[in-house]
């Protein structure tokens, strides 16, 4: 028997489908591996920027250069101090949350299409039920499902 050559060597015998989803897993395992260049990359960056700001700024100071980072420092300021005025003036006094309505059982009961009293009660008073329903999806009935005695075993060493 011949051994042939593999389908990823000779794109020509790839399918359309075969060569886009090539081309796509490609696409992304070179984006995955950028992205894990890039904090390396954004450290080198860094030390240009830092080294450019030092010559520019440390060693061979300008007066429109300095004054153009005062400028830019007393902007940012006025921008930040403005919004956190305006946050204060706007929010000093009020209680932003508000508690939730006590809703009566019937009436959730009455929301999710429960008419029954005793299964309102056992939808909120039951950990585990197994749950029917018709074929408009209104609820037709709720049954308790009783734990075993291995998994009441299991849940109480978990929990204490």
């Amino acid at each position: 028997m011949r051994e042939e050559r593999p389908i990823v060597s000779t794109p020509e015998r790839q399918s359309l489908t075969q060569h886009i989803t090539s081309g796509t897993i490609a696409s992304i395992a070179w984006a995955i591996w950028l992205l894990l260049w890039l904090p390396t990359l954004s450290a080198i960056f860094w030390m240009i920027g830092l080294h450019v700001t030092y010559t520019s700024i440390i060693r061979a100071p300008n007066k429109g250069s300095l004054l153009f980072i005062l400028l830019l420092v007393l902007v940012c300021n006025m921008v930040v101090s403005s919004w956190a005025s305006y946050n204060y003036i706007r929010f000093f006094g009020r209680s932003r949350r508000r508690a939730a309505g006590v809703v009566s059982h019937e009436a959730v009961g009455r929301f999710f299409g429960v008419i029954d009293t005793a299964t309102s009660t056992r939808l909120l008073r039951e950990r585990r039920l197994n749950l029917y329903f018709n074929d408009a999806g209104g609820l037709v009935r709720a049954e308790a499902v009783e734990i075993e005695d291995n998994e009441k075993s299991l849940a109480e060493s978990l929990v204490g």
